[in-house]
C-alpha cells in the first residue's frame, strides 16, 4: 500500500463535523472558505499574466494590473475577516476552535495527498 493510500484511508474514517460548522463556528467556517476562494482567484489571474509573459512576452495591461491588485484586496480582507472570526470562536469556544482547526487540517492534508507529482 502506497503513503497516498495510507493518509485516504485516515482521511475516510475522519468525519465532517456538520453541526459545528453549522453551528458555533459557521461564521469563521465560512470566513475560511471566502478566503481560500480569493487566494485562488488571485493565483489564478497571476499565473494567468506570468504565463502571457514567459511565453508572449505579453506585459499586462493596466486593466490586468488592476484586476489583478483588486483580486489581492478581496484576499487581505477575506485573511482579516477569517482571524477576527477565528479569534472570536477561539474566545468563545476554545474546543470548538480546535476542532475547526482540526477539520481545516485534515481537508488541507486530504488536498495534498490528491496532488499528483511526476
Amino acid at each position: 500500500m502506497s503513503e497516498h493510500d495510507e493518509n485516504a484511508e485516515d482521511m475516510a474514517d475522519q468525519v465532517r463535523p456538520d453541526e459545528l460548522l453549522m453551528g458555533v463556528a459557521a461564521e469563521a467556517w465560512q470566513a475560511y472558505n471566502a478566503m481560500e476562494t480569493t487566494k485562488r482567484r488571485h493565483f489564478e489571474q497571476l499565473e494567468l499574466l506570468e504565463n502571457r509573459k514567459k511565453n508572449y512576452n505579453i506585459d499586462p495591461s493596466p486593466r490586468d494590473r488592476a484586476l489583478l491588485s483588486g483580486l489581492l484586496q478581496d484576499h487581505d480582507e477575506q485573511v482579516g475577516r477569517f482571524t477576527r472570526a477565528s479569534q472570536s470562536l477561539k474566545q468563545a469556544d476554545a474546543a470548538a476552535h480546535q476542532a475547526l482547526f482540526g477539520y481545516i487540517g485534515l481537508i488541507t492534508r486530504a488536498a495534498d495527498a490528491r496532488r499528483t507529482t511526476h
